[in-house]
């Protein structure tokens, strides 16, 4: 919000029978000036924490594109992964030969492979 200087003044005026009462009487132009000063000071304070902000914020949209990004590559490996995990147990199977048991365990835990049968069967 900005302030005019008549009404900035008329502010300062209505303050100051507070300031007197509080302490020594002030000249009424260097309250002014220190108030324009110290007004000043935190209008620089203000454009700076603004400009701060906006940087923080073009940042933070820098990243959530960026795990965004990372979330899609995700899940498109993981999906290749399960292709290439069906193609293995497909040829596998047609060849009649085993995959280690370390594999298998890999496959069961992602779920690309049923749990063992109870009879002992290996796939």
């Amino acid at each position: 919000m900005r302030v005019g200087r008549a009404e900035f003044m008329n502010w300062c005026e209505q303050a100051e029978p507070e300031q007197q009462a509080h302490g020594k009487p002030e000249d009424g132009a260097n309250r002014t000036d220190r108030l324009l000063t110290e007004l000043r000071l935190q209008s620089s304070e203000l454009e700076r924490l603004h400009a701060i902000y906006g940087e923080l914020e073009t940042r933070n949209g820098l990243l959530h594109n960026e795990v965004l990004r990372l979330k899609r590559a995700q899940r498109t490996n993981v999906q290749d992964l399960a292709r290439v995990a069906a193609v293995l147990l497909q040829v596998s199977r047609a060849k009649g030969v085993a995959l280690d048991p370390v594999t298998l365990d890999i496959l069961r835990r992602r779920g690309w492979l049923p749990a063992r049968n109870r009879t002992g069967a290996r796939p």
